[in-house]
């Protein structure tokens, strides 16, 4: 049986840096795992954790982006609005999140659909269009990446309130992409 996810990655969304990209992954795989809890209705805890991973996770994601932007040199205003549409995302899921922690609100399709349409918009339109300027400050390299890694892993393990459920979340999602 072919096994179905809500938000498929595929090449075209990669924007050339290895690290950016397993990051917007990551950020897909999330998504898909609160779909998942919703579809499956999940307890109400199980989905705040996942809703708060993903606010926890964006907000490292996008601050690594931010500050990549501003080593490069990226054009001032293409920058501030790349601010803005990430503070406006940040700000959507804390939102929803906390109206279904305080409400007991479930996270409907349509706010998922809402999530994966802006995440993908996002990667294909805006995140596309600073690529070149980072491979040319040379974000893309392999030293680049592994300094990358090591960012997000000390970022990771700074929210000690969310980390064995982040590890046991990153095993089941490794399952999920050998099958």
């Amino acid at each position: 049986m072919e096994n179905k996810v809500f938000f498929a990655w595929n090449d075209a969304m990669s924007v050339g840096i290895a690290e950016i990209d397993v990051q917007h992954k990551t950020l897909v795989g999330i998504l898909n795992r609160l779909c998942m809890a919703v579809a499956q209705f999940e307890s109400s805890g199980i989905t705040v954790e996942i809703l708060d991973a993903l606010v926890d996770y964006t907000r490292i994601h996008f601050a690594l982006e931010e500050k990549l932007l501003k080593d490069a040199g990226h054009d001032v205003a293409e920058f501030d609005a790349h601010l803005l549409e990430h503070r406006a995302f940040i700000a959507r899921i804390g939102n929803i999140a906390s109206m279904h922690r305080a409400e007991g609100k479930s996270v409907s399709l349509e706010i998922l659909s809402l999530l994966k349409r802006w995440l993908q918009e996002h990667i294909l339109i805006a995140d596309k269009k600073y690529a070149s300027s980072l491979k040319e400050a040379g974000f893309s390299t392999k030293e680049w990446s592994e300094f990358a890694k090591n960012v997000m892993s000390e970022k990771q393990e700074a929210a000690p309130k969310r980390k064995q459920w982040w590890k046991a979340w990153q095993a089941q999602q490794n399952s999920w992409t050998e099958n």
